[in-house]
């Protein structure tokens, strides 16, 4: 299960969900993680892919603490 959801004015995002980026030549890859980086939320994905978004269009950030 996700431990966040990442909402936008477009739709959402979650740990775990895969997008592929053809303009980069990068097939499906998961999101791993996100920071703040000055304005942006950055999506960290695996190999190394990211994508940053700007905070303006982020409407809200839901997260949920793993339990062991």
């Amino acid at each position: 299960m996700a431990s966040f959801v990442i909402v936008t004015e477009d739709g959402s995002c979650s740990e775990g969900e895969e997008m592929s980026f053809p303009e980069l030549n990068v097939g499906r890859v998961h999101l791993e993680s996100y920071r703040h980086e000055g304005d942006y939320v950055v999506l960290h994905f695996e190999s190394g892919t990211e994508m940053a978004i700007p905070e303006s269009r982020i409407q809200h950030i839901v997260t949920r603490e793993q339990v062991a």
